[in-house]
């Protein structure tokens, strides 16, 4: 057993070397291209605050929207400007590649490879012009959960652990994405599903009527956002620090089985 578990920490670790080095090599080429770094991140800033002036417009007449406080809402945009932040400079471009991934045969040469397709499908490529959204939605959640006045205790590791678990079930959402671009050669389309899904967790799923509310509690946009802040501002049930976890677990097994389901059905370029 301890064989088998050495093996497999080996493998990882040589996979994150691997990916390190396709970074690398990313950043190197983007950064050809400096003023679409720059030009991002002041993107970046003024999206940021326009959203955080845009609520405080609502807050001139209430306390708060369905139970949530104005700095409790800035912990929940910082997040959903995290989450898509990584989406967007992480998960965005593997999923525009696949399509040519397919049309061109490369996909073909990647399963040659004593790889994971999976891995080196969906994690090489970076977008350098959203590369710091994350850590400016991060600043942001800091900045909302100071001025809400919570005490820090043990939803700080509730949240680490939430918030870990968001950032999976939205890379389980973009391999099944992924999956269903090397069937129909439609990735570019299927951009706009991952999109969508991010964009409904820009406010708590509380501030959206039935059935909507419901529905993105099932499927669950929840989880990517409301639940991480729940647990940064202590008022998360008992009930999603086993549920949320478990619902990534599913997701990422799910996604795992398509995309094989998928390289299996693969019948290459030239077919």
């Amino acid at each position: 057993m301890s064989g088998r578990l050495m093996s497999g920490l080996r493998r990882a670790a040589e996979y994150v070397r691997i990916i390190r080095i396709c970074w690398r090599a990313t950043i190197a080429a983007e950064f050809e291209y400096q003023v679409n770094f720059w030009a991002g991140l002041a993107l970046s800033f003024f999206w940021m605050f326009w959203a955080a002036a845009g609520l405080a417009v609502y807050f001139q007449y209430t306390g708060d929207l369905f139970g949530w406080t104005y700095p409790e809402l800035l912990v929940v945009i910082g997040l959903f400007f995290t989450v898509n932040g990584i989406r967007q400079a992480v998960f965005q471009p593997n999923l525009q590649q696949v399509t040519d991934y397919v049309r061109l045969g490369t996909l073909d040469f990647l399963l040659t490879k004593p790889v994971d397709a999976q891995i080196m499908v969906s994690l090489p490529r970076l977008n350098m012009g959203n590369l710091l959204d994350p850590l400016l939605g991060m600043v942001f959640t800091i900045v909302g959960f100071v001025l809400s006045d919570t005490p820090i205790g043990m939803n700080l590791v509730q949240f680490v652990m939430l918030f870990v678990s968001a950032i999976l079930a939205l890379y389980a959402l973009m391999v099944l994405l992924m999956a269903l671009a090397v069937r129909i050669v439609g990735g570019t389309e299927l951009q706009r599903i991952a999109y969508g899904a991010v964009e409904l967790s820009r406010f708590p799923v509380q501030l959206y009527r039935n059935p909507l509310q419901t529905i993105l509690t099932l499927v669950p946009i929840i989880l990517l956002t409301t639940l991480p802040a729940e647990a940064l501002l202590g008022r998360l049930s008992p009930y999603w620090l086993v549920a949320g976890p478990a619902v990534t677990v599913l997701s990422l097994v799910v996604a795992r089985f398509a995309w094989r389901r998928a390289i299996r059905a693969y019948s290459g370029a030239s077919a």
